[in-house]
This record gives C-alpha cells, structure tokens and sequence, in this order.
C-alpha cells in the first residue's frame, strides 16, 4: 500500500472523506477531456448523476518521482475542495473512488454544462437581469474562495458549471499541475492567454495573486455580456503580445449597462493594483441587480455573430498553463492544515 493510500484510508475511517466502490457507479460516459485527465458522467445508486473527474490516463508512462508529486497535489486538491465545499458557488465534492492505482474524484453533476456550452445554448433567451445573476454567482464563489485564503489561478469559462441554472466555481488546479509535471512544452506554460493579466506574461517569475483572478473575472464578465469566447476572431500566435504590450482587451457590446460595463474594464486593468477587489466588485453587482434594464437596446447584431462566429477552444488548449500558477495555492500557509498534516504523516512513514 502506497502512502498516499495509507494516509486516505485512515481519512476515510476518521469520516474527512466519503469513499465509494467503484462498482457502484454505473452507465459511466465521457464528457470531457484533456491531455492528462477525463472527465465522465455516471448514476451513482441512490443519489443519482454524478461526475467523476480521473487525473492521468495511463500511470504507466509517469515517473516514480512524477506519481510521488501527483499524490502530493491529489493531497492538497483535497485539502482544498474539503475546505470549500459548504458553498452553493463552488463545486461541490461527493467523494472519492479508485480504479486500479489512479484515484478519482466524484463530484457535482452540471446537468447544463460549462459556461461557455451554457451561453452557446442560452445566449438568444438571456436578460440583463440574468446575467448579472450570473456574474454574481461566480462572484460569490470566487469572494469565498478569497476568504478562505485561496487563489483559484485558472478562471475561465469552462471552469465555472452549470446546474439548474446555478454557476459554480470548479477545476482548483490538480489537473492542470499534471499536465505542468508530465510536459515541459511552451505552450503548457502560456494557459489561456484570453483570461491571463499581462504580467503572466510578461515575466515567468511573476506570481498570481487575488488580483490576477479579478482579471480573469473581468473576462468572464465580458463573456456573459456577449455571449462569445473572448478574441475568438483573433490569431493566438499574436494575442498574447498584444495583450501584453499593446494593452488589447475585447470591445464592449452594444446595449451593456455602463455600470457592469466600467466594472469588467476595472477588472481587467493592466495595473494590479487599480483592479478592485472581489468585495468591491460583490458590491457593484449587487447593486446592478436592483436596476431595471428594460429600456437598454436589444443588440440582434451581436446575437448574429455569436451564432456565426462563436469558436470553441480547442480540447489541446484546455490544459495549457503556466508553469508557476498552474495550481491553486493558499496565500499564507503559516498555520497548520488537511495538506500539512498529510505530508507530515507521509513522512513519518517512511
């Protein structure tokens, strides 16, 4: 028995972690994938859809040293999702499973998919008052999570879930950490640039912070407005330079209220420090709720080019990171922890 199993097995006797056979679930089917990991949607009996989210494909192919520090991030995914699961906006952990050595998680079903699949669908039936509900939602989940000391460090839409209509924040980053350990090309260490502030970019050596989720945020906020991905119109090979050094940000859609339209600029500032923060942007959102929008133009032109040109991310590009943000992190770790208390026993084993 390896430590990582060792160390689960006394967590689940101690009632931290709910375990189930694997057998239990059932018409198991892909939904999602990446380069080092898969997403499937099964019945679990008794409760349900569930999803089960699998980290590599083949262990066989991964270093002994490569396995060590994937157990080590399977630790502090726990750590974190069990820290945060309490709250409606963040997805939430059922539990774990197992399948020959590789562990699972089982989660939250989204029965209406991502963010982005969710404004491809809904965009046409969508209402200002709709939307500003759904900036709030992952507002409130990413408020939480800063509470809690925790960075998310890869917000995008295919991060945030859909279920009943509800958005959640999903994805804390062990996923893109493998795909970080199991390759050392350009591209892994660059992410999506759409969401990612310049200075990311600009410096490998630049570390996130709350401010660079606010970034991503602004992004997002966009995206609600318009229904698109963001430069979906744009080269790649040239977006991050632009971005960057000539300070390009998407346009603003005609019929935006100017309030939510200030806020996501704010957020996507180039200066940290002139982003404001996840309570002040809490704030401005939930403000805009009371308004009454009804009288804002309704832009038939933008529905347009969303349904002719709305370009999907490519499945490759999903997994791309940069190499120093490609997990979350907590922003202090000077008190004891889930993690700091599993390392320590992995120790003491050996």
């Amino acid at each position: 028995m390896t430590l990582l199993a060792k160390w689960i097995d006394k967590k689940i006797k101690d009632k931290y972690i709910h375990y189930f056979e694997y057998n239990e679930f059932s018409n198991i089917v892909e939904i999602g994938r990446g380069t080092f990991g898969r997403v499937y949607k099964a019945e679990l009996a008794n409760t349900g859809l569930v999803a089960l989210k699998s980290f590599v494909d083949e262990y066989s192919n991964i270093e002994e040293d490569e396995l060590k520090r994937i157990d080590e991030e399977f630790v502090n995914e726990l750590e974190l999702l069990h820290e945060v699961d309490c709250h409606q906006n963040v997805n939430h952990i059922l539990g774990i499973t197992k399948v020959y050595r590789s562990y699972i998680l089982v989660l939250e079903y989204a029965n209406e998919g991502n963010l982005r699949d969710y404004l491809i669908n809904k965009f046409t039936s969508l209402e200002w008052k709709d939307k500003i509900q759904m900036a709030l939602d992952i507002t409130c989940g990413l408020k939480f999570l800063h509470s809690k000391g925790i960075i998310h460090r890869d917000l995008h839409s295919k991060n945030i879930l859909v279920n009943n209509g509800k958005l959640s924040i999903a994805d804390l980053g062990l996923s893109k950490k493998l795909a970080e350990a199991a390759t050392n090309s350009i591209a892994n260490k660059m992410g999506i640039i759409e969401y990612i502030e310049p200075q990311c970019i600009k410096s490998d050596k630049y570390k996130k912070n709350k401010k660079s989720d606010i970034y991503s945020l602004g992004v997002l906020l966009w995206e609600i407005s318009s229904g698109k991905c963001p430069f979906s119109d744009r080269s790649r090979d040239i977006l991050a330079y632009h971005i960057s050094y000539n300070n390009l940000r998407e346009k603003p859609i005609g019929g935006t209220p100017q309030k939510y339209q200030q806020l996501y600029q704010e957020c996507w500032d180039s200066e940290p420090e002139l982003r404001p923060d996840i309570e002040k942007v809490y704030e401005t959102l939930s403000q805009l709720k009371t308004e009454d929008f009804s009288s804002l133009p309704y832009s038939q032109s933008n529905i347009n080019e969303i349904k002719n040109s709305n370009i999907d991310y490519n499945d490759d590009l999903n997994d791309l990171n940069i190499s120093d943000i490609v997990n979350s992190r907590r922003e202090s770790s000077h008190k004891p922890n889930f993690r700091d208390e599993a390392l320590k026993y992995f120790d003491d084993c050996k």
